[in-house]
């Protein structure tokens, strides 16, 4: 009976204490400790279930609607089966710290999807990672971000109002979206790359002007734009994506630098008008890189302030051998100007140069077949 009576006088002594200590804390300063842990808890809610993936990111979804995903490193891809994929309930995505990129169809389809906070340090957001998300309007987008795979934010509210400020959606000097463009297209300067995709489908384009900023050309780019007749592609463009022009069934000419060292396929596939590819001189790309008929290949090159175009097959067809100043030998007399020895030596260059295009040996026999304007 005495233990008890003990215990008792203990634990009201503790009680005692503890009330007492409270008196030493100012009144606002309990105010803040108890709305603390009262905007705490309405921040992140009863954790309604949890999971851990095979890249080790952990994904949390607590009863407010609100989506974490924490960890270190890149977030697998994913096809229709994140633990995300149509998920109605979710409204708020978080991206915590350490997360490197966002994977393919990672929040795909999640219909109450409005907001998502993206931390600086993550570098890509693959495919399809919120398409479909229609009620997706507040994103923050990190300058971290170098790489936006195609679809990322089709059917959002946030493209839509995007595009209605521009028809150029610009994310970090990628070019994500252009699709709404018309008529005459300049894209500004400053744009480095344009995206997967970018203007697909945009049949009431006309013409595109590049900025020489803009160093690759993605995947599909510029598929099915039927309004396009010529394209110019800048020289510090070293990639194309494949089917970057395919189903441009209008498309009848193309210049592409000598920079340009890496192109994909079916670039040109479906484009049923295209009667010229133009290739600076120093080129490596061939018919077979490109998958077009030889036949149409074209190489230019500028000498003595002349643009000099040759055809790739090697014969002497004068009318495509042309100057901005001048002209071929044959051309010259035509024009009742002098085509005499010291004219042809200014202009040797021509028969050397389109030798060493079509890896051909330079003899005299085909010299002397092109001796007009080869000497």
């Amino acid at each position: 009976m005495k233990k008890q009576w003990k215990r008792l006088a203990a634990l009201s002594s503790a009680a005692v204490m503890a009330a007492g200590t409270l008196l030493y804390f100012p009144t606002d300063t309990l105010q803040n400790i108890s709305w603390g842990i009262t905007a705490s808890a309405e921040e992140t809610g009863a954790v309604t279930w949890t999971k851990t993936e095979g890249d080790n990111l952990t994904w949390t979804l607590y009863d407010n609607g609100t989506l974490t995903i924490s960890g270190s490193g890149a977030m697998k891809d994913y096809s229709y089966d994140s633990p995300a994929y149509g998920n109605s309930k979710i409204k708020k995505v978080v991206i915590e710290n350490g997360v490197t990129s966002i994977g393919y169809y990672a929040f795909d389809s999640c219909s109450n999807l409005a907001s998502i906070e993206i931390p600086e340090g993550v570098t890509s957001i693959g495919n399809s990672a919120f398409k479909d998300c229609r009620r997706l309007t507040n994103i923050t987008i990190p300058g971290s971000v170098t790489s936006i795979g195609y679809h990322a934010f089709s059917y959002t509210l946030w493209l839509t109002n995007k595009q209605n400020e521009s028809p150029l959606v610009i994310v970090n000097g990628i070019l994500i979206d252009g699709t709404v463009c018309s008529g005459e297209v300049t894209i500004p300067d400053g744009v480095t790359s344009i995206g997967d995709y970018a203007f697909s489908g945009c049949s009431s384009m006309t013409s595109i002007n590049i900025p020489k900023s803009v160093t690759s050309i993605g995947n599909g780019a510029f598929s099915i734009c039927t309004g396009l007749t010529s394209i110019n592609i800048p020289e510090n463009v070293t990639s194309i994506g494949n089917g970057a022009f395919q189903r441009c069934s209008n498309l009848a000419s193309i210049n592409i630098p000598k920079s340009v060292t890496s192109i994909g396929s079916n670039v040109f596939h479906d484009c049923t008008a295209l009667t010229e590819v133009l290739l600076e001189g120093g080129s490596k790309l061939t018919s077979e890189n490109l998958g077009v008929n030889e036949s149409i290949i074209r190489t230019r090159w500028n000498e003595d302030n002349l643009t000099w175009t040759l055809t790739a097959d090697g014969t002497n067809d004068h009318q495509r051998l042309r100057g901005d100043e001048g002209y071929s030998c044959i051309q010259q007399k035509q024009h009742k100007k002098s085509c005499d020895s010291k004219w042809r030596y200014k202009h040797r260059k021509v028969c050397v140069f389109q030798l060493q295009q079509l890896n051909r040996h330079h003899d005299s026999r085909w010299c002397h077949k092109h001796w007009k304007w080869c000497v």
